[in-house]
């Protein structure tokens, strides 16, 4: 725990744990810009494959209902239209996947510039929130800051130590009663939290 945290009158640890909460709101921002951008991709690949397999459905349908073995008492050269337009929706459908293919290579390299810029931008901004390495990475979320910040407005508690172990109770009980609006933002704090922790060093 870090030692200037516990020797702070209540008012200035609420301004610190304020601050923190502003550095750490906009950090989130940056992660949720993050994980849109990549799921856009993501959405971008997959309507591409959707749009192929309906041509090409069409198609392998027309040339099976046209085909000797679903017509045996027919004349194939009845049904020459049928045929050619099923062979044409065939090679469309072929040709958007294999369009969709090439594309998911590029998708996937431009990914992978976003993804680092992005990391770059999250680094630099936590690098600039010094106030945030002085907060243990167990409390370096939004709902456990907000939470803290409360304790004090309320009076309920006035050092770090107090603030810490009221979270933790209230914790235990969120983790038990999953059903309460708290409940559910305190499961997404830790969805936060796991983000946060797979930048390994930031939340020692």
């Amino acid at each position: 725990m870090n030692t200037q945290l516990t020797v702070m009158p209540a008012m200035e640890l609420r301004d610190v744990l304020d601050v923190a909460f502003g550095w750490v709101r906009a950090i989130e921002a940056k992660f949720a810009e993050k994980q849109s951008g990549l799921k856009t991709s993501m959405a971008g690949t997959i309507a591409a494959i959707l749009i192929g397999a309906i041509p090409l459905g069409i198609g392998l349908l027309l040339l099976l209902v046209t085909s000797s073995a679903a017509n045996p008492t027919k004349n194939l050269d009845s049904l020459p239209t049928l045929r050619t337009a099923g062979i044409i929706l065939v090679l469309i459908g072929a040709g958007i996947y294999v369009l969709a293919f090439l594309s998911a290579g590029k998708r996937k390299a431009k990914n992978r510039v976003f993804e680092q810029r992005m990391d770059a931008e999250i680094a630099q901004l936590f690098q600039g929130a010094t106030v945030l390495h002085a907060i243990p990475g167990d409390y370096r979320n939004a709902v456990a800051l907000e939470y803290m910040i409360g304790l004090i407005d309320k009076g309920r508690a006035d050092t770090w130590r107090e603030c810490v172990d009221k979270y933790e109770e209230q914790v235990h009980r969120w983790t038990v009663e999953t059903n309460t609006e708290e409940a559910v933002r305190y499961a997404a704090s830790a969805a936060s939290a796991a983000r946060w922790a797979a930048i390994g060093a930031w939340t020692r």
